[in-house]
């Protein structure tokens, strides 16, 4: 190859790499209405609009196409530009990812939790009483495979080589170009949809369906103190499974064979992915009860329910699906004696937790594209999604290996027992 020639490629990449993102996207017609919204609202988005060369501050930009402007505005009856500043920007704080991820990462066979920008406290509480008072971002959820988790807002398939998701709040997915863009700041990828601002914990369950589970924490009076927690996972029953027991729970709050108890076995404290389910873990629900993870045939057991939809994302942690009430597990034989109507037959079936719940670090449970200075972190895998968590549980989830971080759920030191009345659920299990 010619000297000139060199010298014109050298010169050519340098240009692609000085570029800010604005200038970047204004090479693709298709993310014009992208261009007007940076244009329109310039002081949220200053570090878009310039050139940004340190390593440390790399990132990876999902860039809705057109189309996800217009099926926005079908969507929600007004155009994003028409938005106030504040929500704007905590649109572009959730499309921003930290760290430049390749093509590769984001291809993960089983999926990806990433850490995204977004911190408002309204769309953003995983952070729970060991973490200090540290803010822990929001996250979404890539998978490079197809999950019939969620509901996909498609505008249009954007290329024939599309087959990334990304799941955000309500378990609604985009559809995410594998092909990165580059600009000076990291990379960019085009997405046919906005992502969805996660919304508290009943209304995720709500919109996955499980509204049998939220009838149940309407019926003990923690629906509040549920959706006022920071840092907390439910794993909820679906509607069938859930009905066939509460149904017949007369005993709301009084003691372990109530249907407080019942609801509280089902919470962990802190943000679990299905990433943080390792094979062999024993855990403690948030009011002492050990739950033994088991990884079978590709999928998740949590004692014996089986995950059948996961990694639900609401602003204080996540929400899954599981195809049963999760029986009592014997940590001595790891033998579980399932929770159905005969043992709920008579309370003196029903066991007491074994131990009061011990404090753990949280690791927030999720896996960070950048470390504590900032340096680029390769990704670790984590896990796909499942079926229609309404269904019966006859479709496995999608799991593959844990590499990486595993982890940690710490449960409060609150509850010696499950005989509380509505209110001390409230305060010690819902509101840490």
């Amino acid at each position: 190859m010619k000297l000139s020639s060199l010298v014109q490629l050298f010169l050519t990449a340098t240009t692609v790499q000085a570029q800010s993102l604005r200038d970047a996207t204004a090479q693709y017609p298709q993310l014009s209405d992208f261009n007007e919204l940076l244009s329109t609202f310039p002081d949220i988005a200053a570090g878009l609009l310039t050139n940004i060369s340190t390593s440390a501050s790399q990132q990876t930009i999902l860039v809705p196409s057109n189309d996800a402007f217009d099926a926005y505005q079908r969507q929600n009856g007004a155009s994003v530009g028409s938005l106030s500043s504040p929500d704007v920007g905590n649109i572009l704080n959730y499309h921003t990812l930290p760290g430049a991820l390749s093509s590769s990462d984001i291809q993960q066979p089983n999926g990806l939790v990433a850490e995204t920008a977004l911190r408002d406290s309204t769309y953003a509480r995983r952070e729970n009483a060991t973490d200090a008072g540290d803010s822990l971002p929001q996250v979404v959820y890539i998978s490079s495979t197809e999950t019939a988790l969620g509901r996909k807002i498609k505008a249009r398939q954007i290329s024939a080589l599309s087959s990334v998701d990304v799941r955000s709040g309500e378990g609604n997915e985009v559809e995410l170009e594998q092909t990165p863009g580059n600009w000076s700041g990291g990379v960019f990828y085009v997405v046919n949809g906005f992502l969805t601002l996660p919304l508290n914990q009943t209304d995720t369950m709500t919109s996955a369906n499980l509204t049998s589970f939220v009838r149940g924490l309407v019926r003990t009076n923690v629906t509040e103190g549920t959706n006022a927690a920071r840092g907390l996972t439910c794993l909820c029953p679906n509607n069938q499974a859930f009905e066939a027991i509460s149904n017949s729970q007369g005993n709301l709050t009084d003691g372990p064979g109530s249907l407080l108890a019942t609801v509280s076995r089902h919470g962990l404290t802190g943000s679990y992915y299905s990433t943080n389910f390792t094979d062999g873990d024993l855990i403690q629900s948030q009011n002492g009860y050990p739950i033994l993870v088991t990884r079978r045939n590709g999928s998740i057991f949590l004692n014996d329910a089986q995950l059948v939809g996961s990694n639900y994302i609401a602003n204080s942690g996540s929400v899954h699906a599981l195809d049963r009430i999760m029986g009592f597990l014997n940590t001595t034989t790891n033998e579980t004696t399932p929770a159905n109507a005969s043992i709920y037959s008579d309370t003196a079936n029903i066991p007491t937790p074994p131990s009061t719940p011990s404090e753990e670090t949280s690791s927030g449970g999720v896996i960070p594209t950048s470390d504590a200075t900032g340096n680029e972190v390769m990704p670790s895998a984590t896990e796909t999604g499942a079926s229609d968590p309404a269904a019966s549980g006859s479709e496995a989830a999608e799991t593959g290996s844990t590499e990486g971080t595993s982890a940690a759920c710490s449960s409060m030191d609150f509850f010696t027992g499950v005989a509380v009345v509505g209110t001390a659920f409230v305060v010690g299990l819902f509101a840490l």
